[in-house]
């Protein structure tokens, strides 16, 4: 196929074939020479991809338009386009031509064509992954994977690996960049649909006509492009390149146990002075660079490092904790549970004007010995489920409030990262929802540590499940998929919420179980059921919930399904809310390659003293014969809870 296709091709932005012969045993093509390189290699900066000036970048998809455009005028289909196949050529004044066209396709003679099933999962539109026949749109959607690539050294649903890109591909998410201009998110979105008739330029073959005349190719003169010079430019915020160094030196020698603190910093001052899209650019350097995320980095973004901290979770994932960089377990790590001190609480009591700020100090006293137990313990992160304070968004002391308790948790090492569930009652409208997620990141969210998936639900909304009919719905979808992505692909599931997701009847029926721990009236019964039967679905084997009366655990063994003959077993850990108060605990979770072991820390306030809990190791994450060996007990973790219980 690929040998008809460059015979009847002939177009100064594809790869000349001059000849053909072959031996015994292989086929061989006389190509022309290109000197130039991939154009992947052309986004690499230092080892990483970046994004290229908008100008460049330009200059380069003019040439890639014109090349499937007389493609699809001579009814062929490239199916793989990606940089890789493009090569940039020195003696034409730097412009691409495209090759490798062993997947194309000719819609003119269909007994030459292989299968629909082809290309590289990064590139491929949603109709290709069902092997739906493709169309001209086919091509469409892999150019504008490509446009968002040049653009920003990424592409849009890179999952890393081709079953998660796959999700993602069907699912049509995609993240845009603030710095990308007006134009280039136009021809985007328009581009990456997923029903290729809504596609610009639909499924007919001139569809690249309507692409050229878009705004974001205002100034190419396509008719003479070919004698257009290549800019000068190369990446995007390259001025801010030297910047990036000295910020990535500073945090390397930063103290990992001193307090972040900016104040007098030269390079803050720097980056205060940027505009807003010379920011977002430098934060995507960064990010590209695989150390936004950095304690010492990712804050200095915010109006304050207190603030920054409590701002991880973005675009329903969290800054730092990625597939990519976090889908296998490397080394021993830990993380910490317990809900909040609800700060503002107990005085608002006592005042009469009930707003509660009066002696937050006092309040704060209690909870800084859960700090120093965090502090000394150094988890990779630790869940704060829930009741952070007493104000509601609505209420005159909320901004007051939610400062005091962000600097409360600033006092936690900056190494230890913060990730919060939504609990109690912090938001009750969407309005107030924005007001939260403004300052506390995302209230629903999925993350990644050490092969372990964490599934982070907004249970507020299912307790407002009437002015948040959309949101539920959303999340339910989101929820499914997560699930079924970490029951594929991680070690094991962890399904963190402020509030239980565990149905009534469960109550009186479970192993180990303690006194009633937890209070379900919030959600309504058959949204409980619901939840509960996508966690069973997904084969979670940890639970962690705000919301309940004491500190407590609960082992439950279930099935994925009445068919399933197989057993899971899942441990549902319920954290005392608010902290405080009687000896409190906080749940300790070690996770090592032979396993995961969770105890409770129980913190006495009177003398700041912390105890330990007696812990039990589990084997597996199901009951098993013994020397039973299977795959699933050696791919998931097992995690195991004590409940804190006052002697």
């Amino acid at each position: 196929m690929e040998k008809d296709v460059l015979n009847r091709l002939r177009h100064p932005n594809i790869i000349r074939l001059y000849q053909t012969f072959q031996d015994d045993n292989n086929l061989y093509f006389l190509l022309e020479l290109l000197d130039g390189g991939e154009l992947l290699s052309h986004l690499l900066h230092e080892g990483r991809q970046l994004g290229l000036d908008e100008d460049l970048a330009r200059f380069y998809l003019a040439d890639v338009a014109s090349a499937v455009e007389y493609m699809h005028a001579n009814q062929m289909l490239h199916r793989d386009l990606k940089p890789e196949n493009m090569v940039v050529c020195k003696n034409t004044g730097g412009h691409l031509k495209l090759i490798d066209f062993g997947t194309a396709k000719n819609l003119a003679d269909s007994k030459l064509n292989g299968p629909n099933f082809v290309g590289t999962p990064e590139y491929m539109p949603p109709e290709t992954i069902d092997n739906k026949e493709p169309t001209y749109a086919s091509d469409m959607w892999a150019f504008g994977c490509i446009v968002y690539q040049l653009l920003t050294g990424e592409t849009p649903f890179s999952g890393g690996s081709a079953y998660l890109t796959f999700l993602r591909v069907q699912d049509g998410s995609y993240y845009l960049p603030d710095y990308l201009s007006d134009d280039a998110k136009d021809l985007i979105s328009k581009l990456l649909q997923k029903d290729p008739k809504n596609r610009l330029g639909g499924t007919e073959a001139n569809a690249m006509s309507a692409v050229k005349a878009h705004p974001f190719f205002k100034g190419i003169d396509f008719d003479n492009h070919i004698q257009a010079q290549q800019p000068a430019s190369q990446f995007c915020g390259s001025e801010l390149f030297q910047l990036v160094k000295r910020l990535a030196a500073m945090e390397r020698a930063r103290n990992l146990q001193d307090p972040l603190s900016f104040e007098g910093d030269v390079l803050q001052e720097q980056i205060k002075t940027l505009s807003s899209r010379d920011r977002s650019i430098l934060m995507h350097i960064l990010r590209r660079k695989q150390i936004v995320h950095l304690p010492g980095l990712y804050p200095r973004f915010f109006s304050s490092v207190s603030r920054g901290r409590c701002l991880y979770a973005h675009n329903h994932g969290y800054i730092g904790f990625t597939h990519d960089l976090q889908n296998q377990w490397s080394d021993n790590f830990s993380f910490m549970q317990l809900s909040g001190p609800k700060l503002g609480h107990a005085t608002a009591l006592t005042e009469a004007d009930n707003r509660g700020g009066s002696a937050w100090e006092t309040e704060s006293a209690a909870f800084l010995e859960a700090v120093k137990v965090l502090n000394a313990r150094q988890p990779a992160f630790v869940v704060i489920c829930g009741d952070f304070i007493n104000a509601k968004p609505r209420d005159e002391f909320y901004d007051a409030q939610v400062v005091a308790f962000q600097e409360l948790l600033n006092q936690i090492n900056p190494q230890i990262r913060l990730v919060f569930a939504a609990g109690s009652d912090e938001f009750g409208n969407k309005n107030e929802l924005t007001k939260y997620q403004e300052r506390f990141g995302d209230a629903r969210f999925s993350f990644w540590y050490g092969g372990i998936k964490c599934i982070v639900v907004n249970t507020v909304i299912l307790c407002h499940e009437k002015y948040f009919k959309e949101e539920v719905a959303a999340q339910t979808e989101w929820m499914k998929k997560e699930l079924e992505n970490g029951k594929l692909c991680a070690r094991g599931t962890v399904v963190i919420s402020g509030h239980s997701l565990r149905p009534t009847m469960l109550s009186t029926n479970t192993v180990n179980n303690n006194d009633r721990a937890t209070s379900n009236s919030d959600i309504p019964e058959q949204l409980r059921v619901e939840y509960w039967d996508m966690i069973k679905n997904g084969q979670s084997c940890l639970m962690v919930n705000g919301n309940s009366t004491t500190d407590s655990v609960t082992s439950v063994v279930t099935k994925a399904s009445e068919q399933d003959a197989d057993e899971y077993k899942c441990e549902i850990v319920s954290c005392k809310a608010p902290w405080g108060g009687a000896p409190s605990a906080i749940h300790h979770t070690e996770v090592s390659q032979s396993g995961v072991v969770t105890k409770a820390l129980s913190v006495d306030h009177s003398n700041a003293s912390v105890s330990s809990n007696a812990t039990t190791k589990h084997r597996s994450l199901a009951p098993e014969e013994e020397g039973q060996e299977t795959v699933l007990a050696a791919e998931m973790v097992t995690i195991n809870v004590n409940s804190a219980r006052k002697e």
